[in-house]
């Protein structure tokens, strides 16, 4: 018997004789004293050791355990162990801190007559480490007369118990007398008997690990509970040299936050698999970090695995968007708030910090947005945060605006009036400047940009030379004139670094007064930073050269006019079809110069491809909105056409030459931006798992991949959708494009940029949305001798270029989120809402879908689809499939349907409940059959 047991294990370590008293005798004090346990006694210094080892060798059956009915209690009060809780064989009479714990600390143990609980626990020992209990029945050992209460006042932490002072006392049973049971024999008493208390020693992780939980689930989850600690930055340095360490930035799979990765400095290899949230160690997305391989028994089929030793760069803010829910175990010391990123920690927020009503009426706040922040994280699974914001309700358009862009962490806070002072503008240029810039105010320069643009950074312009040939200018607003490096204001901006555009609004980078000052609206003179290049008509350049300018753009044109002037050249226009043009010139003159740029524009772009440029595009969505409410009405896809073409081959024209320019004259501080290869082994897996579909993709090259592309757009029988879908799929290996200081790289080769394949490439042509281009507008006003060298080393430079690497994807993201946010309204008032979506990805229990209309990513799930829809996977020729069985209706017959990847699909779309995601519904495929039936029709 276990009760056997665990009195042979006592007696070996107490050295005393032990006698099992019979059913329902309670030994007396005397008796009890005579056979004091404790393990104190021992002299040696491994009987504790021992003691554990034999302990932990002791199994219970689980048959003969049974679950104890809690008295009195609810389901909150059982979790938390809170007050006026029944006895359980454990009384602490000394104070403990869980973090400064002496191994000398003393907790007493006693077991007590009970009259309505038959079982008690005793603690053991495993490892040293992990705290366990062993069952006993109580009734085997002591009468049924005796009752007992503990008062417990524990601390603010559930899973971390500061047990300050449990006082244990007997109290009468109303309906009976104190008694004492002695031979047998039942003795009524005038007072309670008292027990003699057996002294244990333990070690100070027993306390570490001690809770007051007692299921096995949460004894098994609180196994591993804390976090290693972080290796010395010594240490650290040591690792990394020997090359026993690595150092990278941590990845967190967006669908299931459990697994991260860090990539291999070769791109032939596998990344490293981070496999769980304690080998993650605390750290989040985008930190770099330092991991240590786990020996290679833990390796999984296909990678390697690692854990993080370090975080050298907390890059994540440790905040989140999301909602206050009840704790699972309705522990009142706690709201739980459950972040929508899946990618950051539930945490667990101190009552004294959620809203006042919150426990007493939580369902006032499930559809309230919060932001926290972690502010202690010691328990792997719940850190514990602070809310520092109530952002509104969950659904509402200006609530989840405000949402996204907290939790993108974008500052959009308004420049403080007293920086305007700052601002030098006048309504006049000063006469100084004329003594020095080109004055072009006379010449045809004007901008090209979409139709309600506001910030116009950048206009063009082109001449006939007398020997034939064109110059052709690019002017760009020279904000850094107006911006002085080095006060509050160049400051603030620098730290914003970005324009963030949304669906609603526009959040300038500038404030609102500088943006219009330096914006090249037309009839107006304006300062500039030129470049000019004499070209051929074929697009041969003979020279380039720089120069600050003055300017004065005669009109401002949209991307739909120039486009109206490429399609037709002689076209005539009526009055009011083209905004005012000023300076004495004509829509013929306007209409000369788009097109001698645009025959130029097709050969720069034609050269750019064959030498190995390679364009993979996304769908971008258009919202038209209501003027009153800012509901989305409308939305449109985005279209690239030659005249959104034509500006761009210009605009990449000048930040080479830029850059080409700065990286010369400062070869240790020029502000360059790269694209690095895309990651070659996923490249290969793709490249191999379209094979098998018949799709001939070659990804040795940028250019290979373009030509491929190409050939697929041109194949009838692939379709739009196969286009769309490859494009996606190319897209995933794709690095993200970076800034960087030229000072910092050892070799001119990472200055390449993989997706233009150019040497060498900046950002020059718009500083009003970019404060990476008004470092660029700095070093090339030096290069000029305009300004002296700036005073910046390559630690300076990094560090901008470090948070405008930042700023801008996470100004990119908020807008996508944006973008997302009103096509999911759009849809939910629209409905039924159906579209065609191709297959993109056939996981183990899902698959992915794109939407070709929308551009939307979509998870769809087999066991999802309905309670009559029968689903299976197969596999063949070593791609995954699903095969889903419709059932036949008074309507339809039985279908049954293979998805695979490029299965083309009909989908019923929806908004998710209380989300900005998207869910889709699959729809039987009779549907696409009456479709394909009906346009034959037709």
């Amino acid at each position: 018997m276990e009760e056997d047991k665990f009195i042979q294990v006592l007696q070996k370590y107490s050295g005393q004789q032990l006698t099992k008293m019979p059913v329902g005798r309670i030994p007396t004090v005397e008796e009890i004293e005579q056979q004091n346990l404790s393990l104190n006694g021992n002299s040696s210094s491994n009987v504790e050791a021992d003691a554990c080892e034999d302990l932990e060798n002791l199994k219970i059956s689980k048959k003969k355990r049974t679950r104890r009915k809690p008295r009195h209690r609810n389901k909150a009060d059982k979790m938390n162990n809170v007050e006026d809780d029944v006895v359980d064989c454990k009384a602490v009479n000394s104070k403990f801190e869980i973090d400064d714990v002496d191994d000398s600390t003393l907790w007493n143990f006693k077991i007590t007559a009970v009259s309505n609980q038959t079982s008690a626990k005793v603690f053991r020992i495993k490892n040293g480490i992990c705290c366990k209990h062993i069952n006993i029945n109580l009734l085997k050992y002591v009468g049924e007369h005796g009752s007992g209460v503990r008062r417990t006042s524990l601390s603010s932490s559930f899973h971390k118990p500061k047990v300050d002072v449990i006082n244990d006392s007997f109290v009468q049973d109303a309906s009976k007398s104190p008694v004492e049971i002695k031979n047998g024999t039942t003795h009524e008493l005038s007072s309670v008997p008292q027990f003699h208390n057996s002294n244990l020693q333990l070690p100070s992780t027993f306390y570490q690990n001690a809770s007051a939980s007692t299921s096995p689930k949460q004894r098994k989850a609180r196994k591993f509970k804390k976090f290693q600690n972080y290796w010395s930055m010594q240490d650290v340095s040591i690792g990394l040299e020997s090359r026993e360490l690595m150092k990278g930035v941590l990845r967190i799979n967006a669908k299931n936050f459990r697994e991260a990765y860090v990539s291999h400095v070769n791109r032939l290899e596998q990344d490293y698999l981070i496999q769980s949230i304690a080998d993650r160690n605390r750290a989040l997305e985008g930190d770099v970090v330092v991991i240590k391989l786990k020996p290679q028994s833990e390796w999984t089929e296909k990678q390697k695995t690692a854990f993080v030793v370090h975080i050298l760069e907390k890059v994540h803010s440790r905040t989140a968007v999301g909602s206050l829910h009840l704790m699972p175990d309705r522990n009142k010391q706690y709201a739980a708030f459950i972040p929508r990123d899946l990618r950051v920690p539930k945490m667990k927020i101190p009552a004294a910090i959620c809203p006042p009503s919150f426990h007493q009426h939580p369902n006032r706040y499930e559809n309230m947005l919060f932001k926290a922040k972690i502010t202690m994280w010691k328990d792997i699974k719940h850190p514990v945060g602070t809310l520092i914001e109530n952002i509104g309700v969950i659904g509402d358009l200006e609530s989840e605006t405000a949402a996204l862009l907290s939790e993108n962490n974008l500052d959009v806070t308004p420049f403080p009036p007293a920086f305007l002072k700052y601002v030098s503008v006048g309504e006049e240029i000063p006469d100084e400047e004329f003594d020095y810039r080109e004055d072009l105010r006379k010449e045809c320069i004007f901008t090209i940009d979409p139709l309600t643009a506001r910030d116009l950074d950048d206009a063009v312009s082109c001449i006939e030379l007398e020997n034939g040939n064109l110059e052709i200018g690019v002017h760009i607003s020279d904000v850094s004139y107006y911006l002085k490096e080095g006060t509050p204001l160049d400051k603030m901006v620098c730290s914003k670094a970005t324009t963030i555009y949304l669906v609603n609004n526009v959040y300038h980078m500038l404030p609102r007064e500088l943006c219009l000052h330096c914006s090249l609206l037309p009839g107006t003179d304006k300062l500039a930073f030129s470049v000019f290049w004499e070209m051929t008509k074929t697009g041969k350049i003979i020279n380039r050269r720089f120069a600050r300018t003055i300017i004065n753009s005669c009109t401002q044109l949209a991307y739909e006019h120039a486009q109206m002037m490429i399609e037709d050249p002689n076209r005539t226009f009526e009055d009011g079809e083209l905004p005012q043009i000023h300076g004495g010139f004509t829509y013929k003159d306007l209409s000369k110069i788009i097109n001698y740029l645009q025959a130029i524009a097709v050969n720069l772009r034609a050269q750019r491809f064959e030498n190995g440029a390679l364009r993979i595009d996304q769908t971008k969505l258009i919202f038209r909105l209501d003027e009153d409410t800012g509901e989305p009405l409308q939305y449109f896809v985005y279209e690239n056409k030659d005249a959104h073409r034509l500006i761009e081959e210009f605009m990449l024209l000048a930040n080479i030459s830029v850059a080409q320019k700065t990286v010369k004259h400062f070869p240790d501080i020029a502000f360059l931006r790269c694209h690095d290869p895309p990651n070659q082994r996923l490249l290969n897996a793709l490249e191999k798992s379209l094979r098998c579909l018949n799709i001939d993709i070659d990804v040795s090259s940028s250019k290979a991949i373009q030509s491929s592309l190409l050939n697929v757009q041109h194949k009838q029988e692939m379709g739009v959708s196969a286009f769309a879908v490859l494009n996606h799929l190319l897209a995933k290996p794709m690095t993200r494009a970076k800034y960087f200081c030229s000072g910092e790289t050892e070799n001119e080769e990472s200055y390449e940029h993989y997706a233009l394949h150019v040497p060498i490439y900046t950002h020059f042509t718009s500083p009003i949305r970019r404060y990476a281009d008004i470092m660029v507008h700095r070093l090339l006003a030096a290069c000029l001798g305009y300004a002296e060298k700036p005073h910046w080393n390559a630690s300076k430079v990094t560090e901008v270029a470090n948070n405008c690497n930042k700023q801008k994807f996470q100004a990119k993201c908020a807008g996508d989120a944006s973008s997302d946010l009103y096509l999911a309204h759009y849809i939910a008032d629209h409905q039924p809402f159906v579209q065609r979506a191709v297959v993109i990805d056939v996981k183990s229990s899902s698959f992915d879908i794109l939407v070709v209309a929308t551009g939307s990513i979509i998870r769809m799930f087999p066991n999802g689809l309905g309670d009559n829809i029968q689903w299976s996977q197969e596999q063949k020729d070593s791609r995954k499939q699903f095969m889903i069985v419709f059932p036949e209706t008074s309507e339809y017959p039985e279908e049954i349907y293979i998805i695979q990847l490029f299965s083309i699909v009909n989908v019923s779309l929806n908004r998710k409940a209380k989300t900005n995601k998207l869910e889709a519904k699959l729809l039987r495929p009779i549907s696409q059959q009456m479709e394909q039936e009906s346009s034959k029709l037709q």
